[in-house]
């Protein structure tokens, strides 16, 4: 195939667009060419996209290799895609290319330009692959097993690269698109340069064991990476510029450099577009879910101070929260700051981290001499610790005690005693939950004691105690067995709980139970649900409750939903290879649980090792899965890349109090960005990802740019990275403007709107119409606003602990031998523009100073005000022409260069959401114009910054 070009002048000019559908758009002027009416369907431009490349081969025969623009509903924008229009009659789109280690992950490799960039040669072995979302919109919502031709791979045969095969597959029962082909997708039917066979799964299927052959399975001998290797008997390299890629020199089973294609066969008036009202087209957000990325980490735990390693002594294994202080609990020895074990203390089993920042809560120091388990936040603001230790503070306490919260101090006032009387028992409390008065206790003992109770109550494997005194109450669901995990319902008519034992007050509860909060301690229903083994024989280890569902979780992989009034099964997942669930959190209207995994999980699998084939999905799974409370439906989208340090997995979550949730296990890093690892100690921090729609475009109207083409404007819209330009009943173009050029028609007229989209791919509400007539002239618009300096833009900056006084933010000072660099500016924070280099974790300088100079397009006196929005961390002061505009987060008074920021600010809180300011135009001279910004950290150890800043200039009100 001779190499892609690129169709279209036109198709250049709007490339950078497109990246509002996968990230954000730079800020900047005008980005696409005036869109057409009536236009051909041709690919070569946003506003000809065509709905599948065999589109545009069937309207124009002669159409040759390359890049085309595509776009159907569910794309939502015109992107580029490469198009192979030579082979079997062409018309076929590159889903994916690349040598050796594809992803299993939903969200692909890269970006969709990186996809097509580069299709062929030693250049394009680093494997890039579209999102799942981005094939299944071009697949414009037809099944994957739908595809008349199937799969294609187009497969290097020899070390050169100068011999290649065509395979196809088709997949026998296959709707969304996946790329854990690793995993058992029934395979329908292939063939290999012709040579056809059918049955089969994608992990390894064809007809023998050298070029016949496709094998996906992530291999020891291969790595543990995948591809799409050939059999056995072929060899491959480890050369980086060979076609045939093998772990060692001559290896078998060589991974050749594969693209990946398919052929939906779509037109654009078989996709049924429907005309947008007038009224306009309605807001639409991402899900709301975790984000796939962690946070910025500076503090964790390590080590394990019990000396035992197994899964039931990782790391981390409890959290709970009071006041600022979010506490850690598990096996751990040390807390320390970074890999490099900065200030490594030892704090064996328990500790406190601030919730805002995350740094260690050095002045809370309690001693335990064995592992926490759970940790419980009582109503009043005391902390509960259950474990396995026998010792608090030098003082008898076994497996449960109360904790003063500042010091870690044994709380004297509340003193509950828990034992074990089954003779060379160890005593355990596993699990708290706290509900109404009482706080739920669940473990390994018998009796409970202490407050008002002259005497222990007899409480098997569950109890529940007065918050307020430490009372144990007579209620006693008297289990036969160690239970592992329980859960209080918000309801407050059960307790669930999961665990070891087959009995209740001896009625059966087969690992797991719904326990009444009555006196009796009665059951709700008899419960013995079927397990993945034939002889329910697994025990549970995970449950809690959400929108009228029992979930569910433990040994041999199971992961199942019961409904809440019957018990009746209506979900099931299992994942094949790893192991066992462990725990369970819900999170707004999303369920996430965890387990020591990371291959595959099985949806509507009910049976493990053996998963059958009635399963309707195989995605890939990170130690951390994520369904719908309702549906029971798994979320692909979340899908977060973890590492673990002997794959234990995660063994607690928390909900802290400024939305972030805490997995704690066995971790040892985790993705802050794609492709971008942070270490993390025993826990990670994922925030909720943004699923706010951006504010609607206000003004937008059109007027009169030269005698055949209009201009469309509106104002910046809070929260917006860029704008979707709709024509009729679909969107030709994307800009960072607030302006567009658009064509006036001849005759009659044509129907426009505006929409706003963020980063995430939330979108606006759009605009009503605006109506662009023939032979109408508007009046010309007042000063036109413009964004005189873009987010992005690039700044001559100094942070080398040098005091600048007050010369720098002056006109005219000469900053040339300061660094300069692109927004967002800053360290530690991810997706930085401009990385500034430090070392260490000590202390970094306290100011950042920046300076920049911007032309005003008119007159000063043109203008009425200065729009300012601003992304710091901390805190920051603005000059305008050397005198301050803004404050912000700083205190009154001189700012000299040691003065910290009043607080301390989120990083991602900063870098997504600047602060707005309307200053007076008086600030502005005509010409040439100086903005300098002082950015002040809060503390001397901060350890992440960052700087951005945009300046719109606007007409009078």
């Amino acid at each position: 195939m001779r190499r892609p070009r690129t169709p279209g002048t036109l198709s250049r000019s709007f490339a950078a667009l497109v990246l509002a559908v996968t990230g954000s758009l730079a800020a900047g002027g005008l980005v696409a060419a005036p869109a057409m009416a009536a236009s051909p369907v041709d690919g070569l431009t946003p506003q000809t996209a065509a709905a599948s490349c065999w589109e545009v081969k069937q309207l124009q025969p002669s159409a040759p290799d390359g890049r085309y623009w595509l776009l159907t509903p569910a794309l939502q924008v015109p992107q580029q895609f490469q198009c192979d229009m030579t082979t079997d009659g062409g018309g076929w789109v590159l889903v994916g290319r690349g040598r050796e280690d594809w992803t299993s992950q939903y969200q692909g490799r890269g970006t969709t330009a990186e996809v097509s960039d580069v299709v062929t040669g030693p250049e394009a072995f680093p494997v890039r692959q579209l999102s799942s979302e981005v094939v299944d919109a071009l697949l414009g919502g037809g099944r994957v097993d739908a595809l008349t031709e199937g799969v294609r791979l187009r497969r290097a045969k020899d070390v050169g690269g100068t011999s290649w095969q065509e395979t196809r597959v088709k997949l026998s029962k296959r709707d969304r698109w996946v790329w854990t082909l690793g995993a058992e997708h029934g395979v329908g039917t292939w063939s290999f340069d012709g040579v056809a066979g059918s049955k089969g799964q994608t992990n390894n299927f064809g007809a023998d064991t050298v070029y016949r052959r496709v094998d996906t399975r992530e291999l020891e001998a291969r790595g543990y990476v995948w591809g799409f290797a050939y059999g056995a008997g072929v060899t491959g390299s480890t050369s980086a510029t060979s076609h045939l890629w093998s772990v060692t020199e001559g290896g078998t089973a060589a991974m050749p450099f594969t693209q990946v294609w398919l052929r939906p066969r779509l037109t654009q008036a078989s996709l049924g577009w429907t005309a947008v009202p007038d009224s306009g087209t309605p807001a639409s957000t991402v899900k709301a879910m975790l984000s796939n990325y962690a946070e910025p980490q500076a503090w964790g735990v390590t080590g394990l101070a019990n000396g035992r390693s197994g899964e039931l002594n990782v790391e981390v294994q409890g959290f709970a929260q009071v006041g600022r202080t979010v506490y850690v609990g598990g096996n751990f020895r040390y807390v320390q700051k970074g890999s490099a074990g900065t200030e490594r203390t030892e704090q064996p089993y328990l500790a406190g981290f601030d919730v805002q920042t995350g740094e260690w809560v050095s002045t809370f120091r309690p001693r335990l001499n064995g592992q926490v388990l759970a940790l419980a936040a009582l109503p009043d603001g005391r902390l509960v610790v259950g474990g396995e230790f026998t010792q608090a503070n030098g003082a008898p306490a076994p497996a449960l005690v109360g904790l003063d919260p500042v010091t870690g101090a044994t709380d004297t006032t509340w003193r509950t005693t828990v034992e074990n009387r089954i003779s060379g028992a160890v005593v355990q409390v596993t699990s708290l939950d706290v509900e109404g008065p009482w706080l739920y206790a669940a473990g390994a003992f018998t009796h409970v004691g202490g407050g008002t109770r002259t005497t222990p109550v007899y409480a098997r494997g569950a109890a529940r105690i007065a918050t307020t005194t430490g009372t144990p109450d007579v209620w006693n669901p008297a289990f036969n067995g160690t239970v592992s995990d329980i859960y209080a319902s918000p309801q407050g008519d059960r307790l669930y709980a999961a665990g070891y034992f087959t009995m209740s007050n001896g009625r059966v509860s087969n690992k797991a139970a719904a326990v009444g909060t009555t006196p009796d301690a009665a059951l709700a229903l008899e419960w013995s649900p079927a397990y993945s083994t034939a002889d329910r024989s697994g025990y549970q280890q995970a449950i809690t409750e959400a929108a009228g569902r029992v979930w569910l979780g433990g040994s041999e992989h199971s992961f199942f939903s019961f409904d809440r009034s019957t018990f009746t099964r209506l979900s099931g997942n299992i994942t094949k290879n790893g192991g066992d669930f462990q725990v369970a959190e819900v999170v707004g209207d999303v369920v996430y649980a965890g387990c020591h995994c990371n291959e595959w999980s099985y949806s509507d699998a009910y049976t493990w090792s053996n998963v059958g084939t009635s399963w309707t999905q195989a995605d890939k799974i990170g130690f951390t899965g994520a369904w719908d409370t309702a549906t029971g439906r798994t979320i692909p989208q979340y899908n977060p890349v973890m590492r673990a340090r002997a794959g234990h997995g995660p063994w607690a979550m928390f909900e802290d109090s400024t939305g972030l949730t805490w997995q704690g296990g066995d971790f040892v890093s985790a993705e802050r960005a794609p492709g971008r690892n942070q270490w993390v100690g025993g826990f990670v921090r994922q925030a909720q990802r943004d699923a706010v729609a951006p504010a609607t475009p206000a003004s937008a109207g059109s007027a009169a740019a030269t005698a055949t083409t209009s201009l469309l404007s509106w104002q910046p819209s809070a929260g917006a990275t860029g704008y979707e330009v709709i024509h009729q009943d679909r969107v030709v173009a994307a800009t960072a403007s607030t302006s567009y050029e658009v064509p006036t028609p001849a005759t009659g007229s044509e129907r426009w709107f505006v929409r706003a989209v963020d980063a995430e791919g939330n979108r606006s509400a759009s605009t009503p119409v605006v109506t662009v007539r023939a032979g109408e002239l508007p009046p010309p618009p007042p000063a036109a606003t413009a964004v005189v300096v873009p987010l992005g833009s690039t700044w001559s900056w100094a942070f080398d602990g040098v005091d600048r006084g007050t010369a720098w933010r002056e006109p005219g000072y000469d900053a040339s031998a300061w660094a300069a660099g692109p927004g967002r500016i800053g360290f530690n924070i991810g997706g930085e523009a401009t990385l500034i280099p430090v070392s260490g974790t000590g202390a970094k300088p306290m100011t950042a100073y920046y300076v920049r100079t911007f032309e005003l397009p008119e007159s000063a006196s043109r203008y009425g005000s200065l729009s300012l929005d601003l992304a710091r961390d901390d805190g920051a002061v603005v000059y305008v022409n050397g005198v301050e505009v803004v404050r912000d987060n700083m205190p009154a008074g001189p700012i000299a260069y040691s003065t910290g920021a009043s607080t301390t600010v989120s990083t991602t809180y900063a870098a997504r959401t600047p602060v707005s300011f309307t200053v007076p135009a008086t600030a502005l001279r005509d010409g040439t114009n100086t903005v300098a910004v002082e950015v002040h950290q809060n503390q001397p150890y901060g350890n992440d910054m960052s700087f951005d800043l945009r300046l719109t200039v606007r007409p009078p009100a």
